[in-house]
């Protein structure tokens, strides 16, 4: 089962998946995801009838307070959290959701109290004091992890001075293997960086335009989805939702779909906004670009990436979920939970990549790996500098599963900065987010 978990940081980026937990209030059942994008909407917004109406539906009826004092607290809440609204950060657990908002007027969280019929009541707190993290202590810091039980791999460069390249913790402890500069690790959500790249290049080409409508690409494209451009999907403002899975998928990541079940699924899906007029990020927007990419080059999208990105680059540790690429089992951590999947729990072992995925998930890789990868689509050989743009701004990102791996990373080649924290055992997601923070802090800043 996927997992929500989303990044405070300088840009508002998604990079992972939503537990598909559903609520129910009276005759209606909406999913935990559902109540986030909701109350996002609903924070952004100033329409007092929206209020009521997001009250009405999502005010579970175990709440203490009363439909008029609800309206008011989102009132108020809405107001207070309006400077702070410039990225947002999203845990979820069985008793809520916590959004952890930030802009450059400081920070604020939102928590959210949810039983089974809804939402029972929502709260502005303070963030507490982030873990102090510096260049002097960082090996320390590490140690502290990795004597509470957290495994996985640190690296770091900050304008172009190495801070730490450091493994910790155990690959696969039930063999005695430690984790290495070379241990490959589920990377999540990362895959969107290889799509983007492979589109940006069918661009080059002339074999598409970004900004060309998905009518180009498909027939019978329903009335409310054709003014979606490549554009749109690629930017998060398709009005596509976050995922696509059904009920009837008994994973809703590693089910097995073909891409036909998925182009079909995606082109009639009710959209969540008409597309062009909002933005929200869509797993599901880089499927159908993974789609196109099929359809215009007449290749499989993995054989694609591999021959165009991959290969060239020599991402030799790269790969799909269900095959070992002559690897051994000892090369890949274990995913630390709280789902497994195979024993061992590592990506070869959860079955091809399914189409509900494809495009923004089901591989994995290394640290060398990726960090050729961004490489490589600067280096001029396959993207001319028009092309490169999309990869030369500052980015950070976060992407897991809820079998236990997290890829924390921070990109930005015009400091000649970057870090890569890959964890496999995480103990605590909401301490190790904290330290994510401190770290970026701790890379990002102007001062020592």
């Amino acid at each position: 089962m996927p997992k929500l978990v989303r990044l405070i940081g300088l840009l508002f980026v998604v990079v992972s998946m939503s537990s598909p937990m559903i609520l129910a209030q009276q005759n209606a059942e909406f999913s935990m995801m559902e109540i986030e994008q909701a109350t996002l909407e609903i924070l952004k917004g100033t329409d007092e009838v929206e209020v009521k109406e997001f009250v009405a539906k999502y005010r579970s009826i175990n709440s203490n307070l009363s439909e008029d004092a609800f309206q008011q607290r989102v009132t108020q809440v809405r107001t207070t959290l309006r400077p702070y609204l410039g990225g947002v950060g999203i845990s979820g657990s069985p008793e809520g959701l916590t959004f952890e908002f930030s802009s450059d007027k400081g920070s604020k969280n939102l928590v959210l109290l949810i039983d089974g019929k809804g939402i029972l009541n929502m709260e502005v707190l303070e963030p507490k004091p982030l873990p102090v993290v510096t260049e002097e202590n960082i090996h320390s810091v590490i140690d502290d992890l990795e004597a509470q039980g957290v495994s996985g791999l640190l690296f770091a460069r900050k304008r172009g001075e190495e801070i730490i390249a450091r493994p910790f913790g155990y690959a696969n402890a039930s063999l005695g293997i430690k984790n290495n500069r070379n241990t490959i690790f589920g990377t999540g959500s990362r895959p969107i960086d290889y799509t983007v790249a492979a589109i940006l290049l069918l661009d080059q080409q002339g074999k598409l335009n970004v900004e060309d409508p998905i009518t180009s690409f498909y027939e019978n494209v329903p009335d409310d989805k054709k003014s979606m451009t490549v554009q749109h999907l690629m930017t998060g403002r398709s009005g596509l939702p976050d995922f696509f899975d059904i009920e009837s998928d008994w994973d809703a990541d590693l089910a097995w779909i073909d891409r036909e079940t998925a182009e079909q699924r995606l082109l009639n899906i009710s959209l969540i906004f008409e597309p062009g007029t909002s933005r929200e990020h869509s797993h599901a927007a880089f499927g159908l670009l993974a789609a196109i990419i099929e359809r215009l080059s007449g290749m499989s999208y993995y054989a694609f990436i591999r021959e165009h990105f991959l290969d060239p680059a020599g991402m030799s540790r790269t790969g799909e979920y269900g095959e070992h690429r002559g690897l051994a089992l000892e090369d890949f951590a274990v995913g630390g939970g709280p789902e497994i999947v195979g024993i061992p729990n590592i990506p070869p072992n959860w079955g091809p990549t399914s189409w509900l995925i494809k495009g923004s998930g089901g591989m994995y890789s290394t640290l060398d790996d990726l960090r050729k990868f961004y490489d490589y689509v600067l280096s001029g050989k396959v993207l001319d500098k028009e092309h490169q743009r999309r990869f030369l701004g500052e980015s950070i990102q976060l992407d897991g599963s809820m079998r236990g791996f997290e890829l924390f990373s921070i990109h930005a080649p015009q400091k000649d900065t970057e870090l890569y924290l890959f964890l496999n055992n995480i103990v605590d997601m909401g301490m190790m987010r904290d330290y994510m923070r401190a770290l970026e802090k701790m890379v990002m800043s102007d001062g020592e």
